[in-house]
């Protein structure tokens, strides 16, 4: 076992438990490293493939796991996405840190979904809805989604895995909003309205910055759907 440790923050242990008993974890966008670091230390997986488009950042990652003498149970690809990735590789994906619109074009870009694996852990963050949106219409199914607080942050989390057929949106969530995942809201997580309220004074704020546009029309209507979504509860 390694004597060195990389400290798992909230963001990063929703994660493990997400990806928790795969054999291969593909940590795409690895930056530097403290998931791939994370997954091997913490015995979620037994190899990860850690990728990066920017050798600077792939190069720390190589460094971080060497630190905590896992280099044996890790590979590093320099790449776009999951251009990196064989077919059938790895059991599941992580993409953490990104913006949701940039995740929806590195699935789309696949040639088969998800390279073959399993599931995809995301972490947009911004941009949710895109993200969200396109699972949606893709046919994924979301099987775990989770609202963190990490750092003074509110981070979401969220699991899912290519299927026949659209979800199974719940009845009483708003038509069409992706702020926010519908599993999370059939699911109650226990940070769900306050993040909504939290959600409320950004976009509150915003609104009234785009006053008299077409964007206040449509941050009114999210404000509408969080409203509905809060006295749901």
């Amino acid at each position: 076992m390694s004597e060195r440790f990389v400290h798992v923050t909230p963001r990063l242990a929703a994660a493990l438990e997400m990806l928790q008993g795969c054999d291969t974890v593909a940590d795409v966008g690895c930056d530097h490293g403290r998931l791939t670091a994370a997954l091997l230390q913490s015995g979620a997986c037994s190899h990860v493939i850690a990728s990066d488009i920017s050798a600077p950042s792939l190069d720390k990652a190589r460094k971080l796991v060497e630190y905590i003498g896992q280099s044996k149970q890790a590979s590093f690809r320099i790449g776009d996405g999951l251009q990196v990735l064989q077919p059938h590789e790895c059991d599941a994906i992580a993409i953490l840190g990104m913006g949701g619109t940039l995740m929806a074009r590195i699935l789309d870009a696949c040639r088969l979904p998800l390279m073959g694996s399993g599931s995809v852990v995301l972490q947009p963050m911004r941009a949710q809805d895109d993200i969200r949106q396109y699972l949606y219409e893709k046919r994924y199914h979301i099987t775990d989604d989770r609202i963190v607080f990490d750092h003074g942050r509110y981070y979401q989390i969220l699991k899912a895995v290519p299927q026949d057929c659209k979800d199974r949106i719940p009845s009483a969530f708003p038509v069409g909003f992706w702020d926010i995942g519908y599993r999370c809201f059939a699911d109650r997580d226990p940070l769900l309205v306050s993040y909504c309220r939290h959600l409320l004074s950004i976009y509150d704020r915003m609104k009234r910055e785009a006053y008299g546009s077409d964007g206040e029309e449509r941050l009114h209507c999210k404000m509408i759907a969080l409203q509905t979504i809060i006295e749901q509860f």
